[in-house]
């Protein structure tokens, strides 16, 4: 009898325990990742940048880095797309400082595709841990109001960026 009823005892507590790591696990959920954290930086080839002044409008952002084959592979897509006007969206690139490029490596790159939309050097990978990019190449997909829409990690093919697309400018 006593053993039961420290079974039971244990048990509630072992329930409480558990309880609370849910609890810390659904709160920390919400974060970055939720929301849209302002953008105001130096832009890789000068000038700045504030996502402050593009607010009403639907926001891409991608992060990159020039050794990355599939973000070298994605890169003449959203070129294109940035390029014309059936999608009122501002493109925005977040080039990360990985091991093996130079942020001149970055720039070659920019300019061997003709890449018009802003990039931003992320030297100290502030951008990359505040939005909380695991993986290469990611891009994140802000409506009108800034609110994340949609995160895509891995190759963006035409076909799923205009379905992104379409999506942030209804």
């Amino acid at each position: 009898m006593i053993l039961k009823m420290k079974f039971r005892k244990c048990l509630k507590v072992f329930n409480f325990k558990l309880l609370f790591i849910f609890i810390l696990f659904i709160t920390g959920c919400s974060g970055p990742e939720d929301s849209f954290l302002p953008i105001k930086a130096e832009l890789i080839n000068g000038g700045e940048f504030n996502s402050e002044e593009f607010i009403g409008m639907p926001l891409v952002i991608n992060f990159w880095y020039p050794s990355c084959p599939p973000c070298a592979k994605e890169l003449p897509t959203l070129v294109k797309f940035d390029n014309q006007d059936e999608y009122k969206v501002k493109f925005l690139g977040i080039v990360h400082n990985s091991l093996v490029d130079k942020k001149e490596d970055s720039i070659r790159l920019i300019d061997k595709f003709n890449i018009k939309y802003q990039n931003i050097y992320d030297e100290n990978g502030d951008f990359v841990n505040d939005f909380n990019i695991l993986g290469f190449p990611t891009t994140l997909f802000f409506d009108r109001d800034h609110k994340l829409s949609k995160r895509w990690t891995g190759y963006l093919d035409e076909e799923n960026l205009i379905e992104q697309l379409e999506k942030i400018n209804n």
